[in-house]
C-alpha cells in the first residue's frame, strides 16, 4: 500500500466538524488570509491569530484545464472560491471527473482528496458541489 502524504504542511486539517483550511487573521485590522502570512498588505500589521476557515463557499470563477500541469491528471478543474463568512477567496482544485458541470455562484464545500499518485499518494484540499437544504 502506498504511503499518503500531504501536498503541503499546515494548509488544512481534518477535525470532528470536517476538514478546514488553515488561515490567519490580522490582529490590527481583521483581514483574513489564506494561506497564512506574516505581513498584512492592508494595514502593514505583523501580528496574526490562526483561524480555521469556513468549509463552505461559492464558485467565484473556474476553468477546466485540458493541458497537463505538473502531476495533475487531465482534464482537471481549478476554481477561485469565495468564502463569504471569512471574507476571503482561495484558489483550489475542484472535484472533477469530466462529466461534472460547475457554475459561477454555485455553493461548494471543502473536502480532503487525492491530488495525484506517483510513488506516494499526494493528499490535498479540493472543493466539490454542495447540496443545499439537505440535512
Amino acid at each position: 500500500m502506498k504511503e499518503k502524504i500531504h501536498f503541503c504542511d499546515n494548509l488544512f486539517k481534518d477535525s470532528p466538524s470536517g476538514p478546514h483550511l488553515l488561515g490567519c487573521v490580522c490582529k490590527q485590522c481583521g483581514k483574513v488570509f489564506f494561506p497564512r502570512t506574516d505581513f498584512c498588505n492592508d494595514c502593514h500589521g505583523t501580528e496574526f491569530e490562526n483561524k480555521e476557515l469556513a468549509r463552505e463557499g461559492e464558485i467565484y470563477s473556474y476553468t477546466i484545464t485540458r493541458v497537463p500541469v505538473a502531476q495533475y491528471p487531465v482534464p482537471h478543474a481549478i476554481g477561485m472560491i469565495s468564502i463569504p463568512e471569512d471574507r476571503v477567496r482561495v484558489v483550489a482544485p475542484l472535484v472533477y471527473d469530466g462529466s461534472i458541470e460547475y457554475h459561477i455562484g454555485e455553493p461548494v464545500e471543502m473536502v480532503i482528496d487525492t491530488l495525484w499518485e506517483d510513488e506516494k499518494i499526494v493528499i490535498g484540499y479540493k472543493f466539490k458541489h454542495r447540496e443545499v437544504g439537505v440535512d
